[in-house]
């Protein structure tokens, strides 16, 4: 059936796939609640508020909430991300309505008791330490603040051991109530329900605020995050406790793609350093033995996004590195790609989409992308379609608007280097002004 989107009369936005085939059913609360809403003095306050949120409610305590979906084998879990907080849950199609009920007390009737929130404030530091000793997710954390600095989107979504501990229950319940259960909405559910009864359900909730995650290019949420972030080119380098250099080569995205764009984008993605058989995968790891780790990847936001190539090598071997990404990605630039390697990249992306059809909390994550992104509900077999759309004109233009060596950053995450290693490697430079 058809994916059917409708703003209920208190604001809250319905995006719904029913299934008939299927036996399951996951929903999704995406509030408009992300990181990026933070003010200097509340980091943090995102990532604690989804924790508290399992913490018990007027009507049932929090062993009643997780006792509630374990005893009918579903799921629940939930995540920050720098624009979006999700609540999410996967449960027998039978007890769809039941799920729903107790997502809608849960963010709508949290209590933040002053002993809970010191219990888990305490798991959230711990949380935090962890992330710390994990290179990649450290790295990431990293490669945002110097290359969007100065902006919350570039702020670490867990805040620091010291930002949380400012953080008590009074704070905690006037976000919630601004942002959770007063704030905006989106609810996407995939599976086999009755969309009436669902929407009945929901139509019982607070009003919300209007809705305005649809669409990435929105100049009033660009202003509610605080403004729209500046790009830093160049080199960055960033000590780090680590016995391996993690190298992040990026590029900014000129403009939020549409969704012609972000399919060219993707394929651009696939060829270049997302698949085994891609080109930065086989030449730094395969053919050269550089690194065990690499991979490309892109992200986007309301205002701004990146393409990142990512490799975690040796110090002595982070010029060489440098150089071979610097060569791959303008020989793409420059001499394109053969046809033989755009349908390689395209039927492996088609072949995830088929696989990912078959997975309800897929489906109801490609509701909310498409969605935030404004791009249109399309089904499995039409993102197939769409996706071997994109030709060899398609992909020389992302890359022609990608690739542009004036937005290129190089952040450098480990070991010190001195400043001739720092020289010798900022002379795969010279590749993107010949």
């Amino acid at each position: 059936m058809a994916v059917n989107v409708n703003e209920l009369s208190n604001n809250i936005v319905l995006i719904a796939e029913p299934i008939a085939t299927v036996k399951t059913v996951a929903i999704g609360f995406w509030f408009s609640a992300g990181s990026r809403y933070e003010k200097a003095d509340e980091r943090g306050i995102a990532h604690f508020t989804e924790h508290m949120i399992f913490k018990g409610t007027k009507n049932r305590s929090a062993y009643d909430i997780a006792s509630a979906f374990d005893r009918i084998g579903g799921n629940i879990n939930a995540f920050t991300e720098r624009e979006q907080i999700c609540l999410q849950c996967v449960v027998p199609c039978n007890y769809a309505e039941y799920a729903l009920s107790i997502l809608c007390d849960m963010t709508e009737n949290g209590l933040f008791d002053e002993d809970d929130v010191d219990r888990e404030r305490l798991v959230i530091e711990n949380e935090i330490i962890s992330s710390l000793d994990d290179p990649e997710e450290a790295a990431m954390d990293a490669v945002m603040e110097a290359v969007l600095p100065d902006n919350p989107v570039s702020w670490n979504i867990c805040g620091s051991v010291e930002s949380v501990r400012t953080i008590d229950s009074a704070k905690l319940k006037a976000w919630y109530s601004k942002f959770i259960s007063g704030g905006e909405l989106a609810v996407c559910i995939a599976g086999n329900f009755d969309v009436d009864k669902i929407a009945g359900l929901l139509q019982r909730c607070s009003v919300k605020k209007k809705n305005t995650q649809s669409g990435c290019r929105n100049e009033s949420r660009s202003l509610a995050f605080g403004g729209s972030p500046v790009w830093k080119p160049g080199f960055h380098y960033v000590k780090a406790d680590f016995q391996q250099e993690q190298i992040m080569v990026l590029f900014p995205l000129k403009e939020t793609p549409d969704e012609s764009s972000y399919y060219s984008m993707a394929v651009l993605n696939a060829l270049t350093g997302d698949t085994m058989s891609s080109r930065l995968f086989q030449c730094l790891r395969e053919n050269k033995g550089y690194c065990y780790n690499v991979y490309s990847f892109f992200t986007v936001c309301t205002d701004c996004g990146f393409w990142c190539a990512y490799a975690s090598v040796p110090k002595k071997k982070l010029p060489s590195v440098c150089m071979e990404i610097s060569l791959q990605l303008r020989c793409i630039l420059t001499d394109g790609v053969s046809l033989s390697e755009i349908e390689a990249a395209r039927e492996h992306l088609c072949g995830e989409e088929i696989i990912f059809s078959e997975d309800i909390e897929n489906r109801m994550k490609r509701l909310f992308r498409n969605f935030s992104y404004g791009f249109s509900q399309s089904d499995w077999e039409q993102t197939v379609d769409k996706l071997r759309l994109v030709d060899e004109k398609a992909l020389a233009a992302a890359a022609a608007s990608l690739f542009d060596a004036e937005g290129l950053s190089f952040v450098i995450y480990g070991p010190s280097l001195t400043e001739k290693q720092r020289q010798k490697l900022e002379e795969s430079l010279r590749i993107w002004k010949e």
